[in-house]
């Protein structure tokens, strides 16, 4: 497995992220095209890669202004390559990429009833600091995790 971080040429890559979006999210909160390609060029996109260059997992970073922080925007592992530790693999990879930036801490925000991903966070070590009460909509709410690198 081998983590890398996707460029703005990488489209054929690009297009796999995007399906992956889908498939995961069901068109409730997935990143297209032009979300995906922002991050890229601002922010920071890593993905995992088999032996074989199948896509395993994504995380996308965005930048917080005048902040030496990062907001986890997504995370997902492609429905095939749930449950194998991918997941847990490019988390904590790509913030050994963020801290060697200078980057100090990392926020996410996970829905309360996201059993496996809170416990995927809090596993690598991040803490719930704040239950964001209709984030996206009423009866929406989403924790606030953070970690500091």
């Amino acid at each position: 497995m081998r983590l890398i971080e996707v460029r703005p040429e990488n489209q054929e890559l690009i297009e796999k992220i995007v399906e992956n979006e889908n498939d995961t999210f069901s068109g409730i909160g997935n990143a297209d095209m032009w979300l995906i390609k922002s991050i890229i060029r601002y922010g920071k996109l890593y993905v995992l890669l088999n032996q074989k260059n199948e896509l395993l997992s994504v995380a996308q970073y965005m930048p917080i202004f005048g902040k030496d922080e990062v907001f986890l925007y997504g995370f997902s592992t492609v429905n095939k390559h749930q449950k194998k530790g991918h997941g847990k693999k490019l988390l904590l990879e790509s913030e050994k990429e963020l801290k060697d930036l200078g980057i100090k801490k990392v926020i996410l925000t996970v829905a309360p009833e996201n059993s496996s991903a809170i416990k995927l966070y809090e596993g690598t070590g991040y803490s719930v600091t704040e239950l964001q009460k209709n984030e996206y909509g009423l009866g929406i709410d989403r924790y606030v995790m953070e970690k500091n690198l």
